[in-house]
């Protein structure tokens, strides 16, 4: 009987400690910018101005990566999505999601607009058309392989808006760092 009470006792121990190994605050990320959703569950780069379905900047996420992909689990919802990081490296996931929480609080009501449409406008910096609109496909050069310092380097931005229309440009004066031309983007 002791065998058995020892037994049992070890097990739920070792039950503890592989399901709270598995959920380590160190798995848990915030969504970096405002990312769309396709197809059920499908995070893309693609920046669909028509997607209704957002993952919002500052979701608590929780993330396991699979090689070139990743599933992000949102933490409030435990609503899954997948994610193509386009790389293997985890730097490259940091693209979508940070270990900082991100909030747009502190941003003016018009920017906050902004941001909660995907949208960027004349005068926004860097920092707030990225959490916008999410990454680009192209700041230099492609970024699936760029990092997300890399990104805020460039002073010019394509995002892709689908797959058979015109893209969205987006130009930063090198100066302020702030918006200074749009191209592309819908209700300018």
């Amino acid at each position: 009987m002791q065998t058995k009470l020892l037994l049992l006792s070890i097990s739920f121990i070792s039950l503890f400690m592989i399901f709270s190994s598995a959920y380590s605050e160190d798995d848990f990320y915030y969504a970096r910018s405002n990312l769309k959703v396709i197809k059920g569950n499908k995070i893309t780069w693609v920046n669909w101005q028509s997607t209704r379905t957002l993952v919002h900047v500052g979701t608590k996420l929780k993330v396991v990566k699979n090689g070139k992909k990743a599933t992000l689990e949102n933490v409030e919802t435990g609503k899954s999505y997948t994610l193509d990081i386009g790389n293997s490296d985890a730097i490259f996931l940091e693209k979508f999601v940070s270990k900082k929480q991100v909030s747009i609080d502190h941003y003016p009501e018009d920017i906050q607009r902004n941001i909660k449409k995907t949208t960027a406008k004349i005068g926004m910096t860097k920092e707030q058309v990225y959490i916008s609109m999410g990454p680009p496909s192209w700041a230099g050069d492609k970024t699936h392989s760029m990092t997300y310092e890399q990104i805020m380097a460039e002073d010019l931005w394509v995002h892709k808006r689908k797959r058979f229309g015109k893209n969205i440009g987006v130009s930063f004066d090198p100066i302020s760092g702030k918006v200074d031309r749009t191209e592309g983007i819908w209700g300018k």
